[in-house]
């Protein structure tokens, strides 16, 4: 499993209409894409949630890469994108853990981003078997339907990504809006 995640900042005075528009129309087209685990059509909106900008933010859980690398650079939806606006960073991280939660994720309708560095200069392991831990009970918490662990061994940074049926609670990271699920791999990923 891998994940994948960009956030295309919009102007302030952007219609956000106009993405939930284009995720309406579009967001079907990868519902049974192949190598895809799970997109989620994401925004932040300035004023809502604490954001501070308009935001698009897909997330992706990849089953394989060979269907990351279909979508973004060989034809598979992302040129899309790019000519709308334009070429994100986008960044990956190895998959470590995705575990359901007490909700139906057809409920799910928002999201929560968190980013946490390791401790430097140490073995990893700790870390990220104390961070298993804690998605588990993450995992569990009333409100959620599915919670992600993930890790960037280029700077040891921990990414953990939750859906949620209720609004989060404001230590689970920065809150999305869920606009569209595609999960044509989930079950797959989901650890028993």
């Amino acid at each position: 499993m891998e994940a994948m995640h960009y956030a295309i900042t919009l102007p302030a005075d952007y219609d956000m209409a106009i993405i939930r528009a284009r995720v309406a129309s579009k967001g079907p087209l990868l519902d049974n894409f192949p190598g895809l685990g799970l997109k989620a059509y994401l925004i932040r909106e300035k004023g809502v949630h604490g954001a501070a900008v308009n935001q698009y933010a897909p997330f992706y859980l990849w089953a394989a890469p060979e269907g990351m690398g279909h979508f973004l650079w060989e034809g598979g939806g992302f040129a899309g994108l790019v000519s709308a606006f334009g070429r994100p960073s986008v960044r990956r991280w190895a998959g470590v853990s995705c575990l359901s939660g007490p909700e139906s994720l057809s409920e799910a309708r928002f999201a929560t981003l968190r980013e946490q560095g390791m401790e430097a200069e140490i073995d990893p392991a700790g870390d990220i078997a104390q961070a298993r831990e804690r998605l588990a009970l993450e995992a569990a918490r009333d409100g959620s339907c599915l919670a992600t662990l993930a890790v960037d061994p280029t700077d040891w940074t921990l990414v953990v990504f939750q859906l949620w049926v209720y609004e989060p609670p404001e230590e689970a990271g920065t809150v999305y809006q869920l606009l569209h699920l595609s999960r044509p791999g989930v079950d797959g990923l989901i650890a028993p």
